[in-house]
């Protein structure tokens, strides 16, 4: 029986290696050696009596086990990094906490921010990343931009955008596997978003039936990851326009089979009825709402299919 909690800093470097997907990558966002991050991992792994990774000479692999306890880490974190963030900014401060996914933040948010400073210099924002809904109030979050979630009954909701959840690939990978039409799919690595609200089978079954889907191919539980691994040349992925805005800018990424796919409501801003008329939340709703709009009626003039 487990009587005492683990190190803070072994749960902490816990969560790097599953978010950066190896030792490496975690002793590198930590400062750290690989070997100390295999030696913390193997003192978590024998203090819960559970192991937490499969290791093989080139990768390490997190159990179903490993997943689920980085869930419940992930949101204790965001839950103490708001507490700590309240308590250090004080009472006179304006600051906004924010709760979103990790690849919305990524992809989105993070980049747009100066552009939400710049218009409200007296706002300072705090974003909290997980996949798990933000209690709110609970937490001191005072937004929630959830994706793919029920409306909590407390709580107003604002779609933020309709996405198109579609094929995309880098130009180089489409060059390269000489794919000019939707049957090619058939013969061509597929990249699975596992969070997308569109798979593969769903996305053929309407646009390709009776085409064949590749087996082989990598998943990703994080939006940013399986764009960015498409946008490097290892595969189709299927995701939406909206997570995918920059890549589609930037033409790292591009729609083989031009817009075919799902229109999709996804992603929603919510916040407590009570918090209504909240001037911050108001500032923010205004300016998210209005970047949002604006982004899509470029797009919808001035970027070509493919």
């Amino acid at each position: 029986m487990l009587t005492n909690m683990p190190p803070l800093q072994w749960l902490a470097t816990f969560q790097a290696v599953i978010e950066s997907g190896s030792f490496a990558g975690a002793a590198k966002s930590l400062g750290l050696t690989p070997s100390a991050i295999s030696h913390q991992m193997r003192a978590l792994e024998g203090m819960l009596g559970q192991r937490l990774f499969l290791r093989d000479k080139r990768q390490v692999t997190p159990t179903e086990e490993a997943l689920a306890y980085a869930t419940t880490i992930g949101e204790s974190f965001a839950r103490l990094m708001a507490a700590t963030s309240r308590l250090a900014t004080g009472a006179g401060a304006r600051r906004l906490p924010i709760h979103c996914s990790p690849s919305f933040a990524t992809l989105w948010l993070v980049p747009r921010l100066k552009d939400f400073m710049r218009e409200n210099p007296a706002i300072d924002i705090s974003i909290f990343a997980s996949h798990e809904p933000a209690r709110l109030g609970q937490d001191g979050i005072l937004i929630d931009i959830q994706y793919a979630r029920p409306v909590p009954e407390t709580c107003e909701a604002i779609v933020l955008a309709e996405e198109t959840i579609l094929p995309l690939a880098s130009p180089a990978f489409i060059a390269e596997n000489h794919i000019g039409a939707i049957s090619d799919i058939s013969r061509v690595p597929l990249l699975h978003s596992l969070r997308c609200v569109v798979q593969w089978p769903q996305w053929s079954a309407r646009f390709a039936p009776g085409v064949m889907l590749n087996p082989r191919g990598f998943q990703f539980d994080r939006a940013h990851l399986a764009l960015a691994a498409a946008s490097d040349g290892l595969g189709l992925v299927l995701e939406s326009t909206l997570q995918a805005a920059t890549h589609l800018r930037q033409r790292t990424l591009v729609m083989p089979f031009g817009e075919v796919g799902f229109p999709v409501v996804a992603h929603r801003l919510i916040y407590r009825r009570e918090d209504h008329g909240h001037p911050d939340i108001g500032a923010f709703v205004d300016w998210i709402t209005r970047t949002m709009k604006g982004e899509q009626s470029r797009r919808a003039h001035a970027l070509p299919p493919t």
